[in-house]
């Protein structure tokens, strides 16, 4: 059964008992009209404490009202309401936990599995080395960069730049003993001089002149 039968179940046990509609309506605390309009399909679906009077004034007993009526009409009850709820969310917490547990055995399996082990290894080193190579070409493309650059200015400008290539050689192979020259170039050029004003550049040059001077 549905609730749009309980109408006119309560119809046909409301003539077998010899109610009148408008007495059943009196009874459960309704307006004259409600019974009728019931059974005619005009209230679709009464609330649970009306179907409860109702089930109770047709003659049925009370202990059993509840679980008849959610049975055959799916009209339930706050509490059974509330019970039902509970019910769905500690199977759902049941089930979170369950696929917890399963995620946390299967990570276990995986720490221990050596072939899984070798596996990350292989796909980490793959990675890297993806990552290693792509800045690898990209720095070697600059580098050849440079190299021409060097090479233009070179052919234009030899004796102007005779010396700037000695002590640009002198600087980096010093670099393979001395860490503080290391630092230097680094520092210097980890920075866009090209950036600065010509005040600041030639302050910096002035700067750099004095204190080379000294060492001269």
């Amino acid at each position: 059964m549905s609730i749009n039968n309980f109408g006119r179940d309560i119809k046909a046990l409301r003539t077998k008992r010899g109610i009148g509609s408008r007495e059943l309506s009196r009874l459960a605390g309704k307006a004259e009209t409600y019974i009728s309009q019931l059974e005619r399909g005009l209230i679709k679906k009464p609330d649970y404490n009306t179907a409860f009077d109702i089930m109770k004034h047709l003659g049925f007993t009370e202990s059993g009202i509840d679980e008849f009526l959610d049975n055959f009409y799916q009209i339930k009850s706050p509490e059974r309401i509330e019970a039902e709820a509970k019910q769905v969310a500690n199977r759902d917490e049941a089930r979170a936990a369950e696929i917890e547990e399963m995620w946390i055995q299967r990570q276990e399996e995986m720490d221990t599995d050596p072939d899984y082990q070798e596996r990350k290894l292989q796909n980490e080193m793959n990675y890297e080395s993806q990552w290693m190579m792509e800045l690898f070409e990209k720095i070697e493309a600059k580098n050849e960069e440079i190299k021409k650059e060097l090479s233009f200015n070179i052919n234009k400008n030899m004796q102007t730049f005779e010396p700037v290539i000695n002590n640009l050689y002198n600087l980096l192979t010093s670099m393979r003993d001395d860490r503080s020259s290391f630092e230097f170039f680094v520092g210097l050029f980890e920075n866009d001089l090209s950036a600065l004003s010509k005040e600041n550049k030639e302050r910096i040059l002035k700067t750099v002149k004095e204190e080379t001077d000294k060492y001269n």
